[in-house]
């Protein structure tokens, strides 16, 4: 079998293997909008058994932020699928290595996914960077008890007057929120497809002319139940407090609406303090970006820290075993990183490294379960690693790439 670059006169024939592996369809319209405003056609890949596509893979380019506000280029991989016919033959395997190659040469120090199964992709270094909250919310006694004030006004608004104004909103979060990627003006046409977003609402929080918040939502109402309804969150940004509590309060405002159910939240938003009722909201934990580092310096060095230590750190990558040694210096202007043949104070997988690496994982409790070894010689080396790799806001991405 062979894993080549994906030809532009075949892309349409790719599409429909990734989304047939998936069960799924598609059409030469969706097709061709996606192509034109999606992929980068010289970083997809497809499996060749014969004249059959076995299996496809792929990333996306973004820039990421990491705490202290840096903007890093990895890959958001996705496309990943095999064939029916082609299962435990090593397709999957291959074509993630082949990614990851490439996405070195080009330079991207990290790569993200959002993942299909939960255990598919530890076994390539990739750790549960970012978890998230998935929230039902009973709209019965959801005043709120403590919030920030707000001065602004809330817009609804159509489609492609939302385009320009989530982008302003999207962009002012981005900056300081660790884990948010960049999206392109044609990124978000293509997410805001006039096809598949046509029953979403969007609505804009602004303050005099600046937008700060935005959410889109779909609302289902039960005819036979007293219209009963049910508001789906597809997505809710906010760049302040002030703007999270006054786009929350519209969210949860609506008549005839009573349950709010999304998806992705923050593991640190603060929504369930503000409410007088907190046992309204039921958060349920679950993963979302996975995370591998493709070059482990280059990502300790580029962040920031909240405060000024040092580890002798020492890393197993997943797949080969192959152990390294790094002596990293830690501060908040960022860090410095040597290799070096001393003993260390921590040993884990990469995977485990990227786990903590956005403040949403806490080290201490990856050694209890023993996913990270301490050194006798420094048994408060988890929780100093806490310290050290401590976000405020966590790590968090809600675009679904």
């Amino acid at each position: 079998m062979e894993i080549r670059q994906v030809r532009d006169e075949e892309f349409f024939q790719w599409r429909i293997a990734v989304r047939g592996s998936l069960g799924d369809h598609t059409n030469p319209e969706s097709t061709a909008f996606m192509r034109a405003h999606r992929v980068e056609i010289d970083r997809l890949l497809v499996c060749m058994d014969g004249n059959t596509m076995a299996g496809s893979g792929g990333a996306d380019s973004f820039d990421m932020t990491l705490p202290g506000g840096a903007q890093v280029p990895v890959a958001g991989v996705a496309y990943i699928t095999t064939a029916p016919t082609h299962r435990r033959r090593g397709v999957q395997r291959n074509i993630m290595k082949r990614i990851h190659d490439d996405a070195r040469e080009r330079g991207d120090v990290a790569s993200i996914l959002w993942a299909s199964q939960s255990l598919l992709y530890g076994r390539y270094g990739y750790g549960n960077t970012m978890p998230v909250h998935n929230w039902h919310i009973d709209l019965r006694h959801t005043s709120y008890e403590y919030a920030p004030e707000w001065s602004g006004h809330y817009v609804k608004v159509e489609r492609d007057e939302a385009i320009p104004l989530m982008t302003e909103a999207y962009e002012r979060t981005r900056l300081h929120r660790t884990g948010m990627i960049t999206r392109t003006a044609k990124r978000w046409l293509y997410e805001i497809h006039p096809v598949e977003t046509k029953d979403e609402f969007f609505v804009i929080y602004k303050e005099g002319n600046d937008a700060l918040a935005y959410a889109r939502y779909t609302m289902q109402f039960d005819p036979h139940d007293e219209f009963r309804g049910t508001m789906y969150v597809v997505e809710a940004v906010a760049a302040t407090d002030a703007a999270h509590a006054a786009l929350w309060r519209f969210l949860l405002d609506q008549e005839l609406i009573h349950e709010v159910i999304a998806y992705a939240r923050p593991v640190d938003d603060p929504l369930i303090w503000m409410l007088g009722e907190p046992r309204r909201l039921r958060r349920t934990l679950t993963d979302a970006i996975w995370m591998k580092f493709l070059n482990i310096p280059a990502m300790l060095e580029r962040r920031t820290y909240p405060v000024a230590d040092s580890l002798t750190l020492k890393i197993i990558d997943t797949e080969t075993k192959e152990p390294r040694n790094l002596a990293v210096e830690f501060g908040t202007d960022g860090a410095t990183c040597r290799d070096t043949n001393a003993a260390p104070d921590l040993v884990m997988n990469e995977a485990e490294l990227a786990a903590i690496y956005a403040g949403a994982v806490e080290c201490s409790m990856l050694a209890d379960i023993g996913l990270a070894d301490v050194s006798a010689r420094t048994p408060d080396a988890a929780l100093r690693a806490d310290a050290i790799f401590r976000t405020s806001p966590a790590g968090w991405n809600p675009y679904h790439f």
